[in-house]
């Protein structure tokens, strides 16, 4: 894997700082559950696809709008 673990979810919590900072701008680890993440994890995804996942976003769609 391209990301330990512990890089993988701080990777996670500062995309979500960065993308949802409007609404989400102090979320922290702690804050996660990281059991329902942790198998996008175990399956090879990139934080930004699991942060994509989790806020049900399908950035293909706005490309393409």
């Amino acid at each position: 894997m391209l990301y330990s673990w512990v890089q993988w979810r701080a990777s996670v919590v500062a995309i979500i700082r960065y993308d949802f900072s409007g609404v989400l701008p102090n979320v922290n680890d702690g804050d996660i559950d990281w059991n329902a993440w942790r198998p996008l994890y175990e399956e090879g995804r990139s934080p930004q696809f699991a942060v994509d996942s989790a806020f049900v976003r399908d950035l293909r769609k706005s490309i393409s709008a």
